[in-house]
């Protein structure tokens, strides 16, 4: 004891009374401390030396000190804790220096080494912030795209390597700037779409020219051939022969250097490329590749792969066994219960993605051996699992901020939905059906107009909306340049701005988080809800349909009404998938012939006989239907499916249809305060030199039809430019846009002068009540699962508008034009929107026959959003002004009578 005492004493005179001291006198002095107290008592001791300790360098020093050799120990919550210690005394001096950085980093570094992402993202971006500019910088960036990678925020992590690589022109670091490449194809792999693909090979390309030129180091040429091997192992870029030669690389490459993981690493993926071709040695390659030392995520994915190669083999049980091993294998230091777990326990999975997809996946088996065996048990444990993603998959969605990475997680977090449906109608269960219905459909969007209706000052959102135009002008200057000098230069001011509109939405996150924490779990509504809420004449239909599940090709919906409601189940969804392809080619042209009419009469009766059971049809006569499409639904018109075969009778001759994404996003858009003060306003460019796009020869006569009912501001020819419609569309509560506009790879909006983009669209204000698309496509685009067709018209829901029409398909203006007059007499005369179309519909068809009769021609045209009449006149003041005069007349017609 005394001994001890005594050493402690030494040390302490030693660090006292030098002003020089050194780091190796502080490993000197731990080493000791800890040998003579242990390592349980050895804490106090360092407290106590640093206490006492006077000079603040040496003070920081110590405490840097003594985190790398806790650090070392594998201790990283007194890692942590003197890293801390050493930041403090850098920002209580007020030191901003590159040590400062250096401390800064290796903070950031322990917290992301403990899975504490978040805390290790803020010391990362306070690194970024220190001037003057070193590699630590450059550094930080990196490890933020690492961060973000972790946490499935894919797309923020893209944009930090892409900052990290364009800073790394400063510097000669080949090697870092290879290991930025292989991070940021590791990115474009994971989002698995046809453009990501394009490019990760361009980004493996970069290694490859940066490997010829400067020989990589062992580890990164190992990650370089496995990530090339992962590229040609995925379905959209497959080549077994490829793959198997760069695992084989990998495997020749890794055992020369005893590599221990990358041979883990090669024989999994190879046991994964050979499950692809059916090849038996699968499993011997996935098993001996856990000999080998993995990482945890490794791990994961190896017990995945098995699993598959249990359930392809019939072994369901087994497959269970393994799954149940991916999800263990993320909680090291925890026991989880994996019938009940917890959300505090799954947010601290070292991989919470890959730990959504094994549960997933359990529900996926569940389900085949409930379909084997009938057995409600399965069901039950599979609806368990898929709850407990749920609950991951919405913290998940609460952390990620970028909208890309949001996108990408509702096409994760749909077949999750799916299977929830598909749990809830086997158990019979209609409420919990329509919630996960409800869950699968325009989250995002709802969750956009609930923040952009937040009571944050005007100034805020301005310089919101400043910051996002300056990235579309960036992003269009880079489209216009061919140079390779001016590409750089906007590359990098994309970046830039990208990471500045970032720390805007941060900052406003912490000035704003109780209004910016009203997400679509807050407004999330429920079928007791909604059945309240609906007239006797009105049905509720919401379909449910995930072509990418493999569990059962099928298709579900839920029929609601006042007192009922009902779920119903079609197989065979595969067909109605291949009659839909047909079913739109048939309307994408006028009847010529007896046979024209007779062919898309089979069709249309046929899809309609799947989409509505026989049990519900009797009671769609005289009603109100309101369709929530999934999948290809959403790309065909319901009025225009044929009810009586032998009558050749539409079904809006039976029912009136109106299309909403979800009732959720419903009750949050009707909720927005709408201040337009003006009534209409008409876009009609009917010429597009300047595009090169063919002239419209009937619009301008469309317009003007309008103003026979509803008087407006007309803007005609070169007075209908991009510019007045950006600066003046959110003074009025109807928006009429008579032109082209596509919703395909680039979406636009086309003006006299030039187009307006989808992205320049996201970035405006409007008070629509309703917005009139009278253009081609705008409510056709890309399918995302759980999100809803990416359209014109969700564009223009997004900024502000409570009704879309949009057109599904090119069609005749002369035809939209005899409709569009007619439905504006009918909101002239205060009929709600989707009635008002559908009456000018019905007059169409009842005006028209033969060819000119053709769906074609009338059921182009549909109605997103509530059937509401538009209120163009407020006479509201004037009756209180009629009000106060006739009560001022009164008090004088009092006080003569009182005189007299």
């Amino acid at each position: 004891m005394k001994s001890s005492f005594n050493c402690f004493i030494f040390w302490l005179l030693v660090v006292c009374a030098s002003n020089t001291t050194s780091s190796q006198t502080f490993h000197e002095l731990f080493d000791s401390l800890e040998k003579n107290k242990g390592i349980e008592l050895l804490q106090p001791q360092l407290d106590s030396v640093l206490n006492l300790t006077t000079d603040q360098v040496i003070y920081r020093e110590m405490a840097h000190d003594f985190s790398v050799k806790y650090f070392r120990l594998r201790d990283y919550d007194a890692a942590i804790k003197y890293a801390q210690t050493e930041v403090n005394s850098f920002e209580k001096n007020q030191i901003i220096d590159e040590k400062y950085a250096k401390a800064l980093y290796q903070l950031g570094f322990f917290y992301e080494l403990t899975a504490q992402l978040e805390i290790a993202i803020q010391y990362y971006n306070k690194v970024t912030a220190v001037e003057p500019k070193t590699f630590r910088n450059v550094q930080s960036y990196g490890k933020l795209g690492d961060c973000h990678f972790k946490i499935g925020d894919y797309y923020r992590a893209e944009v930090y390597y892409l900052k990290a690589i364009s800073d790394l022109d400063n510097y000669n670091a080949s090697g870092y700037l290879a290991s930025q490449y292989l991070n940021l194809s590791r990115v474009y792999h994971t989002l698995d779409t046809q453009e990501s693909r394009q490019k990760e090979l361009k980004t493996l390309k970069k290694v490859l020219e940066i490997n010829n030129k400067t020989q990589l180091n062992d580890r990164r040429l190992s990650i370089l051939y496995n990530n090339l091997a992962n590229y040609y192992n995925n379905e959209k870029s497959y080549d077994f022969n490829k793959a198997k030669l760069y695992y084989q690389k990998l495997l020749k490459h890794s055992i020369k250097n005893s590599d221990s993981t990358s041979m883990g690493i090669g024989y999994g993926n190879l046991g994964n490329l050979y499950i692809k071709q059916g090849i038996d040695s699968a499993k011997y390659y996935l098993n001996k590749s856990l000999d080998y030392s993995l990482s945890v995520e490794s791990k994961d994915r190896v017990f995945k792969n098995i699993a598959d190669f249990e359930l392809k083999n019939g072994k369901r049980k087994n497959a269970l066994l393994f799954l149940d091993k991916a999800i263990s294998i993320n909680y090291t230091d925890q026991i989880i219960d994996l019938n009940h777990p917890k959300l505090i326990t799954l947010k601290n999975a070292i991989d919470p993605i890959g730990v959504i997809n094994s549960l997933s996946k359990k529900a996926e088996v569940l389900l085949l051996q409930y379909e084997d065996s009938k057995n409600n048990v399965f069901v039950e444990e599979a609806f368990k699992n898929l709850q407990t993603a749920d609950s991951l998959i919405d913290y998940i969605q609460n952390t990620n901020s970028e909208e890309s990475s949001k996108m990408y997680w509702r096409k994760e977090a749909s077949k999750v939905y799916h299977y929830a449906v598909h749990c809830s109608y086997i158990l019979n269960d209609v409420k919990l059906a329509f919630k996960y219905s409800e869950k699968n459909k325009a989250v995002l969007l709802t969750e956009n107009i609930i923040q952009n209706s937040l009571d944050i000052p005007v100034s805020i959102k301005n310089r919101r909306h400043f910051l996002n135009n300056k990235l579309i002008e960036y992003e269009n200057k880079i489209q216009e340049k061919e140079d390779s000098i001016s590409i750089k230069f906007y590359n990098k001011a994309i970046l830039n701005q990208r990471l500045k509109i970032k720390k805007y939405d941060d900052s406003i996150n912490n000035n704003y988080p109780k209004g910016l924490n009203k997400t679509y779990l807050n407004q999330l509504t429920n079928l007791t809800e909604v059945q309240k809420d609906l007239e006797k004449n009105e049905i509720v239909i919401a379909y449910v349909w995930n072509e990418e599940v493999q569990c059962k090709d099928h298709l579900m919906s839920i029929v609601i009404t006042k007192t009922d409601a009902q779920i119903f189940e079609l197989d065979d969804a595969k067909k109605l998938s291949d009659e839909i392809s047909q079913f739109i080619k048939l309307l994408s042209k006028p009847f010529n012939t007896e046979k024209d009419i007779n062919n898309y009469a089979i069709k249309a009766h046929s899809i309609y006989n799947k989409l509505f059971p026989t049990e519900i049809q009797s009671q769609l006569k005289a009603k109100k239907i309101t369709i929530i499409a999934d999948g290809q639904l959403q790309n065909i018109p319901f009025d225009a499916l044929i009810t009586d075969i032998d009558r050749h009778n539409y079904l809006i001759n039976d029912c009136q249809v109106n299309y909403v994404y979800s009732l959720s996003f419903s009750k949050s858009n009707a909720a927005i305060n709408r201040n337009a003060t003006k009534s209409l306003i008409s876009f009609s460019p009917t010429t597009f030199d300047i595009l090169g796009l063919p002239k419209l020869y009937n619009t301008n006569d469309e317009v003007f039809s309008i103003n026979k009912y509803i008087e407006g501001d007309n803007y005609i020819n070169d007075q209908a430019t991009k510019s007045n419609f950006k600066d003046l569309v959110s003074d009025y509560k109807i928006i009429h846009l008579a032109t082209h506009a596509s919703s395909g790879e680039n979406p636009f909006i086309a003006f006299y002068d030039s187009k307006l983009t989808i992205k320049e669209l996201y970035s405006l204000d409007n008070n629509a009540q309703l917005v009139f698309l009278s253009a081609c496509d705008t409510s056709i685009g890309e399918i995302i699962q759980g999100e809803g067709t990416l359209t014109i018209a969700r564009g223009f829901f997004y900024t502000g508008s409570q009704a879309v029409i949009a057109s599904l398909w090119k069609t005749s203006d002369k035809s939209t034009s005899y409709i569009v007059e007619d439905f504006y007499q009918n909101i002239d005369n205060e009929l709600g929107v989707s009635t008002a179309l559908h009456n000018a519909k019905l007059k169409y068809l009842k005006e028209h026959s033969l060819s000119n009769a053709s769906p074609y021609y009338w059921a182009s045209l549909k109605v997103m959003g509530d059937d509401q009449p538009i209120k163009l006149n407020d006479y509201s003041l004037y009756f209180w002004l009629l009000g106060i005069i006739i009560i001022i007349l009164l008090i004088i017609l009092y006080k003569k009578l009182l005189k007299n």
